[in-house]
């Protein structure tokens, strides 16, 4: 099977277009639902963040995935196709890997180098297992994403900077209120970036109030940090005193909506009233921009504060990293085509040494126990000594894109019809590298990525050539 990513970014779509298309976790089954009806979807991964809606698939054909990935997106998000054809991206193979290992290193991010999107990309593999949606080539290539952006902030210090999406959100919200003292910050969710946003605006604040819909959240959140909290029945009250309102929720509809802010500006002074929403599907209803005093800073106000240039040694080193990576899973997935070639072609020649071994029984009936023990290490000497050699050769090809055409002579000299390939059921090793890859990221899990049965990163290996749709200018 083949790799195939087809997306859309803060790059190349605005975030209305995004939020349409984005997959709410609640909604993950359906969507991995109509994924794997598709003809050519064996495999399927979504990765839906504030700055990208991206589906990989372990794929049969390329032209028969393409159609049948966007027709997913179109259909999802109530989109034409021709509306999605000049903003939609797509990567194939060693590109489509090369694509998914630049994301979880932060080098396709907004804010270049940031950390947040490693753990989205790990919460989105997990997801993908624990449907039944990603199988052993998926979970091959996101675990190793999971080591290289490991291994780009070991070896290069990628995050140096340390700088987030919230960061430069804060930025812009400075550009309208100036320096935060004095002011009172409103942090609506509870969940990863609403807790590093809190602590944050805690540093510089005079108050911070979480707001969650599970109270109890916002009570642990707040608890934690020294803060205050309310549940969602509350916003309108803790509006009247916000001066700076950031929203990072999950929900697939706006939470601050333009009545609420309204009857919040009737009880306030004429002091400005700043959203920095990081959500996307949006958090703030965006007619509440259209109120008098009220300014919203969503994903698209942000990205235009971004540079795009980064350049610099850490940057270089960590696309060599990405780079030799993505040549190294390439050169498994091709290894991995021909296994069930080789393991027919073993078995086909078993069976020719069981019945020939049986064909002679009559000569062979006055050997002893140890004797037959000798005829029978002697016979599979033989089968193993003459196999040797074409199973090493074979798998070497598959460093140069020629294994597929000699593995089909190999069946049709041999006479034995092409094997399938394993699908998407997962087995106790698929399982395994879940948990793995989650330890992996935290800073355990095995030394040697071979151990979990894929590609390692390390070390220089041949070129590849690409594939369908690979061209145009590689991943950044």
């Amino acid at each position: 099977m083949s790799v195939l990513v087809v997306g859309l970014n803060h790059r190349t779509a605005p975030v209305g277009l995004l939020e349409r298309l984005a997959v709410a976790p609640e909604r993950l089954e359906k969507a991995y639902r109509a994924l794997l009806d598709r003809d050519h979807v064996g495999e399927a991964v979504v990765l839906s963040t504030c700055n990208r809606v991206e589906v990989y698939a372990a794929v049969d054909r390329y032209h028969g995935a393409m159609g049948d990935l966007r027709a997913f997106l179109c259909e999802w998000g109530d989109v034409d196709p021709e509306e999605l054809a000049p903003i939609a991206y797509d990567y194939f193979d060693e590109r489509a890997a090369a694509h998914l290992f630049a994301v979880t290193t932060g080098l396709d991010s907004m804010v270049v180098g940031e950390r947040q999107v490693g753990v989205q990309v790990k919460r989105a593999y997990k997801d993908a297992h624990e449907h039944g949606a990603a199988g052993r080539v998926l979970g091959t290539l996101f675990r190793q994403a999971l080591r290289v952006g490991k291994r780009a902030r070991v070896e290069v210090d990628i995050d140096a900077g340390g700088a987030t999406m919230v960061d430069v959100g804060l930025s812009a919200a400075r550009r309208v209120l100036g320096e935060f003292d004095g002011c009172h910050a409103v942090v609506v969710g509870a969940g990863k970036v609403g807790a590093l946003a809190a602590s944050e605006l805690l540093d510089s604040a005079a108050e911070v109030t979480v707001v969650n819909r599970h109270t109890e959240r916002a009570n642990e959140l707040a608890g934690r940090l020294g803060a205050s909290a309310v549940g969602f029945e509350g916003l309108g009250e803790a509006l009247v005193d916000a001066d700076l309102v950031l929203t990072s929720t999950a929900a697939a509809e706006p939470v601050v909506r333009p009545e609420t802010v309204e009857a919040a500006l009737a009880e306030r002074d004429d002091r400005p009233l700043v959203f920095l929403d990081l959500a996307v599907p949006r958090d703030v209803d965006p007619a509440c921009a259209e109120l008098g005093g009220v300014h919203v800073l969503d994903v698209d106000a942000i990205r235009s504060l971004t540079s795009a240039d980064h350049h610099g040694v850490a940057v270089h080193r960590a696309r060599e990293i990405v780079e030799e990576a993505a040549q190294g899973f390439v050169t498994w997935t091709r290894t991995v085509e021909v296994e069930p070639t080789i393991a027919a072609f073993r078995q086909r020649a078993e069976e020719v040494r069981v019945a020939e071994l049986s064909r002679l029984e009559p000569r062979l009936a006055g050997l002893d126990e140890r004797e037959r023990r000798a005829v029978e290490s002697l016979t599979k000497g033989i089968v193993n000594t003459l196999l040797h050699e074409p199973t090493v050769r074979l798998k070497g090809m598959a460093d140069h894109r020629s294994a597929d055409a000699h593995a089909a002579a190999l069946r049709e000299l041999f006479g034995f019809a092409e094997p399938d390939l394993p699908g998407p059921q997962l087995e106790d090793a698929g399982r395994h590298g879940a948990d793995e890859a989650v330890a992996d990221e935290a800073g355990g899990g095995p030394a040697d990525p071979a151990e979990s049965g894929g590609p390692g990163d390390s070390g220089p290996r041949p070129a590849s050539s690409g594939g369908p749709g690979d061209s145009g200018p590689r991943p950044a």
